[in-house]
Parts: structure tokens; C-alpha cells; sequence
């Protein structure tokens, strides 16, 4: 016993045993297979991975911590995995993946009897290595991809790892009619599902020596997607297009100019079937373009069976939606994740797109265009661009659907806990898309008003520094506030009408509450390893609090020892309490973890450990480009000075792109109804009526509008309804029995007018 506390004490005094990989170094010598596990943290279950149907997910964590745990480092770094899994998904093609090896763990009862121990910091032993060592054997097969909506695989040899002396002579694989077929490595060859969903795929992996591996892997298909590559300026409606921009962009960390690439579909209108009345939706964030077209269209759902795109094809307008792919740069393997690229690029995409569309269009009629989310920034950069390069948009009306025009928000304390965990010691890959797409690409760069990258230390890519004046809100260096300067600078668009719906209250609701805990949870990974996790949100104004916290811990002799740790302080603006909980269009946890399609236990069971289902995404502030004031929790009144004409906006905070009753009124009334105004400001601009109108007439304000007519006339300018001295707040649900038929409804006060056409059907 006295041996024992001795070895804890020592233990205790270095804690560094299983956080750092150099304490191993000594037993070496002592490993047959050069590969000792321990050296990782053990996030892919490896003694017990080949025990149930393999993911992509769990194998390439295998790979990973196999890759870090070989003194020899025979394998590529993890990097090169991750490349050709995205370079899958721009050639449409699911790589897969062997890996063959044999690695080695260290006895718990080793540790206990003291066969290894401390010395110096290091472990060492005196055994031989059957004494101390468990062994393990294991060979895996793998998609690189966890989902795809495309059914071609490829297996090359130059992704087959094999740190054994075994030599593979065939690999087999179960078709959907339960048949064996061999595959030729480096050509590609399809498996054909007969359902969407979860796919169990059987394989077969024979060696020289006679003996086989069977096993299955798991993927999620999604259906499979008809993309049809056709020349850009050939338009044809229900066919995917590609289409690339003819004015390349220079990013602030690039070295040359490039030309961006998308892809379009074209939905003409139900009534004539020609394109003559274009309405082109700009598709938002998408990192790892998980919305194609047809799911970006199917996003304009709302009520029962109902669709906002279904609804404008009905009254003749032709929809055409811009989605930003990933692909591959011509003449590299360089992939280009479209949907969070340069918000710039994307831009000269949309003024390519349009001008295609205005030379084949029929007749005159202007252009509507439709930004949601990041596609408000990319339309109102491509529109205003038109217009100071005498670049005619023919465009009308630009609708932004809660976009971050002064900025978007993801919790400082998340954004440090998910880089530690993707690129610090632990080393999740399940987190590290996560962590490339919505925090470190170019977009989030660009638009996240805090990024972890303006709050590390000198030379570390994880922890945060300490400073009291390092922990105020910072954007990325080099981008976000050269973004957000070029975006003012040109301002928005002026020969248009700009109008602006948002998913953030505007009454000054919020978001939970400033310094809420989000998280404070023990992950237990193993049986001698857990992690501890505590999250909070920003603080009040001026305050300073701790948003994140991650411990690290190994159980030796009856005790949890931390062997490392990391931890992010923050403080909010004298000015305005902390952005997580401010009023805004919210980011809906739940969908989100939907929406990644990962199966790594890790990230489930810290979604569902989760305090908090949701954090402002979009400030209402931003969405509505409020200028007079930088403090996000101030009521929007019609004193808030704006730059659109009309708006939208909720008395409580809704996850954002939602539509509703209330937006997607508002919206047909921009559209179908060109609105006639005069001396208006924003309290009637952005009241709307519920059209068409069934038995009553229902006006909804966000603002209180006092001592109001209003005035219903006919077709022939007779007077149907008249009410004075009205005051509206909220909705006004007035009960009007009219004819089949249009009216003409008029709202005004000392304040301004207003006139919208109503259908009465």
C-alpha cells in the first residue's frame, strides 16, 4: 500500500501522465507493435471498435488517434484524410478507406502493482511487454463520408494504411441483392440502395495468407440528387446548373484572384410557363452545402401544405434559387467549400446569375430578390455592386430575411470549448467540421462579431488569452472589420426597394439572460478517463465572467487527477449586455445537431447535456442595421434608425429563417403589391395585413400607430370601410364583410400614409 501512494505521489507532483504523449517515450522499446494507445485520449472506443458496424464518424477518430499513438508515424496526419473526404464531396464520389493495425494499451493491473511507473515525468517499466501490455489487432473499411446524396464509391490504394506484414488479394461487397462483387481499386463503382436513410453495407477483406475479415460500415444516403452539368448560359427549368462568376475575388488570406462557382435551378411560374417575372433566393450558411436546391426550396414551407415559392409560382413569378456548392477549383484538387466562401465571391456569382437571366427574360418586368441568412449580405453586395459598376440589376425590391448586417454571433465560451476539443489534446474529429465551417471559414470570419482567433495567445491555436483588455468582443483579425467596412462603405442598394424581416423581437426579449449556464457536465469517456465541461453565456454590461472551461481526467489509484486544462474569460461593452442572450433570430441547437448527421457519441451527449436549446444567432439590432445606437437589448421603435423602408419584426424571438403568418404577409404584400407610400415612416411601413382577407380585416403592427384612419375602397374607388381615430398596437382584428374582389386599404395619421391592395377570395 505504501508503494502505491508513493506512485500517486509522484503522479500527482508531474500530472502529466496520459496529457502529454513524450511521457511515454520510454516504453518505447518495450512495444512490439510501436503503436502504444495511451498516448491519445480514447474517444474511438479502440479495443472495442470492430465490435458493431463501423461509421465514418468512429473510424476516422480510429485513424486519428492510431496516426498520433505510432512512435514510428507511419501514417499520413489526419489532414489527408480529412482532404479527400472533401474532395469526395465536390467530385461526388464517397471514398473509402482501410486501415489495418496492431497497437498496443497498457494493463490496468500493470499500473496498479507498480510494473509501470514514474520516473522523471516519464513512465518507464522493467517487464517485458506481455507483462504490461494488452494487444490488439483490428482492420476496418470505411466510407470517409458520414452521409451522401450520391451513390458512387471509390477505393483507392493510396488510402489503404497497413502498419502490419498482412497483404490484401480482394475486397468484396454485398449489393442490395445480397451478392458479393469484387472492386477494382481506383475505379469507381456504385452500390445501389433501395431506401433512403441508414445503409448497412457487408464487405469482405481476403489476404495472401488465406485468412478474411467480414464486416459492415454504416452510411447515411440521402436522395440521391439528379445534377445535370449543362452550360451556364442555357437555362432550363427543374435541371440543376452550374454556373461561374466572370469576375474573380482576391480574399484577405489569398494570394491570387479566383473565380467562384454555383449552381442554380430554375422553377418557372404555374400559369404561362415563361420566364418573365424573376425571383431569384439566395441561399444562406451552409457549411458542407447540406442544403441543395430542392431542400432550400422545401424550406419555404409553412403551415400545412403550404410553400411561399408554390404560392409567387401561382401568381406568375418564375423562381430561381442560388445554391453555393463545394467543388473543386479548375485544374487543382483544391476544394472550395461554396456555402461558407468569401461572402464576395459568392456575390459575383449572383451578378453573373442575373445578368444571365435579364438578357433571356421575357418582357420588362423588374427582379425580386430574396436573401436569407448570409444570402441578405451576398444580394445586397452583388446588387450594389451592380449599380456603382453601371451594372443594371433590373431589380425592384431586395427582401433581407434576418441577415447579419452588423454582424452574426456564436457563443465566444462554445467557440473556445469546440476548437480545444477539435484541435487541442483531445482531438475530435467529429468536432472539427464544426469548428472549420461555422467558426473558421472565410464567412464566419467575416461576419462574427466574436471570434475565438482575436483572443489567442501568441503561438498557441487554442488557449485564450488572460488579459483583462484581451477580453472584450473581437472579430477575426484581417477580416472582420475589413469586411464590415467595405460592407458600410457601399452601403445598400438605392435603386431598390429594401425591405427587412427579422426573427428577433423587438420589444427587447431575450435570448435566456446574460451569464446563464449553458453547460456543467461530466462526460465519462472511459472508465479512467472523463471530461469535465462548463459553458456560460456573456455577461451583463461591463462585467467580465468565465464562458468556458474544460478539465481533463485520468483515474489512478482511487483519485481523478486533471492532467489538463483550458479555460476562456469574457467581458461585455460598457454599453450593452453580452451577445448570447441578446434579442435576435436564434440558433436552434436541436436542428443543428440534425442538420450535422454526425453519429459520434461525443457530440450527441453534449447536445443532449445542453442547458440552453438555443443563442442569439442574429441580433435583431443587426438584422435590422440599426444605426443610432450599439446597444443590442434596445427596444426597435420607430425612433431606431434603419435603413429600410419597411419591416418585419416579432415581439418574440423565433429561431431564425422561421416564417410565419406574420413574415410571409408581409413578404407577398412587397411583392405582389408595390406599396404606395408617402411621408411614411418605419411604425406604418412595417405594419402588414393578412392577405388575402377572409371575414375580417387583421392589421399587425410591431410599433404603436396612434389616432389612424383607415380606409377600404373598391375597384372603383368607392368607399367600403371607413374607421377613424384607430389606435393600432399589435394586431387589429376588424370584422368587414366584403365581396369577392380587390380593394385598396388605407392607412395614415399625422405621421404619413399608407396604401396596400388586399384580396378579398
Amino acid at each position: 500500500m505504501t508503494s502505491k501512494i508513493t506512485i500517486l505521489f509522484i503522479f500527482l507532483c508531474s500530472l502529466f501522465g496520459f496529457s502529454q504523449d513524450k511521457a511515454y517515450d520510454l516504453l518505447k522499446t518495450s512495444s512490439a507493435t510501436k503503436i502504444l494507445h495511451d498516448r491519445v485520449y480514447d474517444l474511438s472506443k479502440a479495443s472495442t471498435i470492430t465490435a458493431k458496424p463501423i461509421t465514418a464518424d468512429r473510424f476516422k477518430q480510429f485513424y486519428h488517434e492510431i496516426q498520433r499513438a505510432d512512435f514510428l508515424q507511419r501514417f499520413p496526419k489526419y489532414e489527408t484524410i480529412k482532404n479527400q473526404a472533401d474532395l469526395g464531396k465536390a467530385t461526388k464520389q464517397i471514398p473509402l478507406s482501410i486501415i489495418i493495425t496492431e497497437f498496443e494499451t497498457i494493463k490496468k493491473a500493470a499500473v496498479e502493482n507498480g510494473d509501470v511507473y514514474l520516473k522523471n515525468e516519464q513512465y518507464t517499466s522493467t517487464k517485458n511487454a506481455s507483462t504490461i501490455f494488452d494487444n490488439h489487432t483490428t482492420t476496418l473499411l470505411s466510407p470517409l463520408l458520414q452521409k451522401a446524396n450520391f451513390n458512387t464509391f471509390i477505393l483507392d490504394e493510396n488510402f489503404i494504411f497497413n502498419s502490419t506484414n498482412k497483404e490484401i488479394v480482394a475486397v468484396k461487397f454485398k449489393d442490395a441483392d445480397s451478392n458479393y462483387a469484387k472492386i477494382n481499386f481506383g475505379i469507381p463503382f456504385k452500390i445501389n440502395f433501395k431506401s433512403t436513410g441508414k445503409q448497412l453495407v457487408d464487405y469482405v477483406i481476403e489476404f495472401k495468407d488465406g485468412s478474411q475479415i467480414s464486416n459492415s460500415f454504416e452510411i447515411n444516403m440521402d436522395a440521391i440528387e439528379n445534377f445535370q452539368e449543362k452550360s451556364s448560359t442555357s437555362l432550363a427549368p427543374n435541371v440543376v446548373s452550374t454556373i461561374t462568376s466572370t469576375i474573380a475575388y482576391q480574399g484577405y488570406s489569398e494570394t491570387a484572384p479566383y473565380f467562384g462557382q454555383g449552381e442554380y435551378e430554375l422553377f418557372l411560374d404555374t400559369t404561362n410557363g415563361i420566364l418573365d417575372k424573376p425571383i431569384f433566393l439566395i441561399d444562406g450558411f451552409d457549411p458542407g452545402d447540406s442544403r441543395n436546391s430542392s431542400i432550400i426550396y422545401q424550406s419555404l414551407n409553412y403551415g400545412t401544405g403550404q410553400n411561399l415559392a408554390a404560392d409567387l409560382r401561382a401568381q406568375g413569378f418564375d423562381v430561381i434559387i442560388l445554391n453555393f456548392p463545394i467543388y473543386t477549383r479548375p485544374g487543382t484538387t483544391t476544394v472550395v467549400d461554396g456555402g461558407v466562401d468569401y461572402i464576395q465571391r459568392n456575390a459575383m456569382i449572383l451578378v453573373e446569375l442575373i445578368n444571365q437571366i435579364n438578357a433571356q427574360k421575357v418582357g420588362n418586368e423588374q427582379n425580386v430578390v430574396i436573401g436569407p441568412s448570409m444570402g441578405g449580405l451576398i444580394s445586397r453586395y452583388a446588387l450594389r455592386y451592380m449599380e456603382l459598376n453601371n451594372l443594371n440589376h433590373q431589380t425592384r425590391l431586395y427582401i433581407s430575411f434576418d441577415s447579419p448586417h452588423l454582424g452574426a454571433n456564436v457563443p465566444i465560451g462554445f467557440q473556445h470549448l469546440f476548437n480545444y476539443m477539435a484541435y487541442g489534446p483531445l482531438g475530435s474529429t467529429a468536432v472539427q467540421p464544426v469548428v472549420d465551417g461555422l467558426i473558421k471559414s472565410p464567412a464566419a470570419k467575416q461576419m462574427l462579431i466574436d471570434h475565438f482567433e482575436g483572443h489567442l495567445q501568441s503561438g498557441s491555436a487554442f488557449e485564450f488569452n488572460t488579459a483583462s483588455n484581451s477580453l472584450l468582443p473581437t472579430g477575426a483579425p484581417n477580416f472582420r472589420t475589413a469586411f464590415q467596412t467595405e460592407l458600410n462603405t457601399m452601403g445598400f442598394p438605392t435603386t431598390t426597394r429594401n425591405v427587412s424581416i427579422s426573427n428577433g423581437a423587438s420589444n427587447g426579449t431575450m435570448n435566456y439572460s446574460p451569464n446563464f449556464e449553458a453547460m456543467n457536465y461530466t462526460f465519462n469517456v472511459s472508465s479512467s478517463q472523463r471530461a469535465i465541461i462548463n459553458l456560460r453565456f456573456t455577461p451583463a454590461a461591463n462585467q467580465t465572467n468565465e464562458v468556458s472551461r474544460f478539465r481533463g481526467q485520468q483515474y489512478f489509484l482511487f483519485f481523478w487527477i486533471t492532467g489538463y486544462e483550458s479555460a476562456a474569460n469574457s467581458k461585455s461593452p460598457a454599453f450593452t449586455d453580452g451577445l448570447d442572450s441578446a434579442p435576435g433570430g436564434r440558433f436552434d441547437m436541436a436542428g443543428f445537431q440534425a442538420g450535422a448527421g454526425t453519429s459520434d457519441p461525443l457530440l450527441t451527449e453534449f447536445f443532449d447535456n445542453l442547458l440552453v436549446d438555443y443563442f442569439c444567432f442574429i441580433p435583431a439590432w443587426s438584422s435590422m442595421a440599426i444605426s443610432n445606437t450599439n446597444n443590442l437589448y434596445a427596444p426597435i421603435t420607430s425612433n431606431s434608425v434603419t435603413p429600410f423602408a419597411a419591416a418585419s419584426i416579432p415581439t418574440v424571438n423565433e429561431n431564425h429563417v422561421t416564417l410565419n403568418a406574420q413574415n410571409i404577409t408581409f413578404a407577398l404584400n412587397e411583392i405582389l403589391n408595390p406599396t404606395l407610400t408617402t411621408n411614411t415612416n418605419l411604425a406604418l411601413t412595417s405594419l402588414w395585413i393578412q392577405n388575402p382577407m377572409q371575414n375580417s380585416l387583421q392589421i399587425n403592427a410591431n410599433y404603436t400607430i396612434e389616432n389612424a384612419s383607415i380606409i377600404v375602397k373598391d375597384v372603383l374607388g368607392k368607399n367600403v370601410f371607413e374607421i377613424r381615430n384607430q389606435n393600432i398596437n399589435g394586431t387589429l382584428d376588424l370584422p368587414l364583410s366584403l365581396s369577392n374582389g380587390v380593394y385598396m386599404v388605407t392607412i395614415e395619421n399625422e405621421q404619413g400614409k399608407i396604401t396596400k391592395k388586399i384580396i378579398k377570395g
